[in-house]
């Protein structure tokens, strides 16, 4: 940083930069539904782009939320919706939303502004950490439905004691080499994998490098 305030702890990790804002929790919550399910923020927020939001579906049969879409619209997000790909499966679990701003949410402590009047710290907005990322998708087959069939690949990662998984980057559709079909992301507890399904009528193995991220509340 050339100017401002700087925090660094006893590892040289830096913890406060006014310059570089860290990855803040905005709200958190809980989502449920039976075929569609949804959260709503605690507060709206004020971002133009949508926020960041990290799911921990809760244990037991495989969920598989597919359709995510956000509610509210540029600086005025309110929540989050998707569907399950099994038209009758329920989904539910825990929430949180972040971005790489911060909110006034304390009611004493610190704040820091940068030069441009963006608030870039609140002592009331816990950090994130991402504690895991990768991209390394393996196809290993599919599930026949009622209706059609989901193509499945998978990443060998056990869902940690307070991990989080990132919705974001599953709410557009797969590709593949019909005309594209809908994206889902599911948690196997018991396989200790996460899992990306394509809906669609033709399955396409390589699914590149979507990106996939776990984090965490720092406190």
């Amino acid at each position: 940083m050339s100017y401002g305030f700087q925090s660094i702890n006893d590892n040289s990790f830096v913890q406060i930069d006014s310059e570089a804002p860290r990855l803040c929790l905005l709200t958190k919550g809980s989502y449920s539904g039976t075929t569609n399910a949804s959260g709503t923020f605690a507060r709206a927020i004020t971002s133009q782009d949508p926020p960041l939001v990290f799911i921990r579906p809760d244990a037991g049969v495989i969920q598989v939320p597919i359709s995510v879409w956000f509610t509210g619209g540029p600086g005025n997000w309110t929540g989050f919706a998707m569907k399950a790909s099994n038209i009758t499966a329920t989904l539910s679990g825990q929430y949180f939303v972040a971005a790489w701003a911060s909110m006034g949410t304390a009611a004493y402590g610190l704040r820091l502004w940068d030069q441009s009047a963006a608030l870039v710290y609140d002592s009331g907005a816990p950090a994130v950490v991402v504690t895991f990322a990768a991209g390394n998708w393996t196809y290993v087959g599919s599930d026949v439905l009622a209706v059609g069939r989901r193509y499945i690949w998978a990443i060998t990662k056990a869902l940690g004691a307070g991990e989080y998984i990132s919705l974001n980057p599953f709410a557009m559709n797969c590709h593949n080499d019909a005309s594209g079909g809908g994206c889902g992301l599911a948690v196997d507890y018991t396989a200790g994998r996460i899992m990306m399904y394509s809906l669609a009528t033709t399955a396409w193995t390589d699914q590149g490098h979507r990106p996939f991220l776990c984090a965490k509340l720092l406190a």
